[in-house]
């Protein structure tokens, strides 16, 4: 998904901080701004989440919110926006929440960071526990056996990209097991 990287922090199944990626190192507080988007839950639903977790994710603007925008901007006489991906960045970087609110951005977890245990002992478990706790995940996500299957799910994420409704950088591979 190409949008902007935030980790969320989670203690207690409570969401209690969330930034962006920084530079690597240190990140931007951007709490109150991810407090506004939907599919980030205050608190996580079922069980079996660790006492501390770090999600990560990204997020975005589909294109639908961005033609939107754009349409209220220039009735206005406001800013002309350049790109999805740009403008779901800057609006969590506002200084006022209801701002990034209006904007209608989404958030898929797609990893984690520092946490007290691993949600699960493979990468694609984990990403569907993150579904279990609330989050919107990827639908596109697979888990593949072989190199053809590799293959095969790049094509059809190829020829679904156009008709995703957001955009995406291209496709991610992951070794499966931690």
């Amino acid at each position: 998904i190409d949008g902007l990287s935030a980790s969320l922090l989670y203690e207690d199944g409570v969401f209690v901080r969330g930034a962006t990626r920084g530079d690597g190192a240190v990140g931007e507080d951007i709490t109150a701004n991810l407090r506004t988007i939907k599919d980030i839950p205050e608190k996580l639903q079922g069980s079996g989440w660790p006492k501390s977790i770090e999600i990560r994710g990204e997020v975005y603007m589909t294109y639908a919110e961005f033609q939107a925008l754009k349409e209220r901007s220039a009735a206005v006489g406001g800013q002309n926006y350049v790109n999805p991906r740009n403008t779901a960045a800057g609006s969590l970087r506002q200084k006022d929440p209801s701002v990034t609110a209006s904007r209608n951005l989404k958030f898929f977890a797609y990893a984690w960071g520092a946490t007290t245990e691993d949600p699960a002992p493979t990468q694609y478990d984990a990403v569907q526990k993150f579904a279990e706790w609330g989050f919107a995940i990827s639908p596109l996500m697979a888990r593949a056996k072989s190199v053809e299957e590799l293959i095969a799910q790049y094509h059809k994420i190829e020829e679904l990209r156009s008709s995703l409704g957001y955009d995406i950088d291209g496709v991610v591979y992951k070794v499966d097991q931690l």
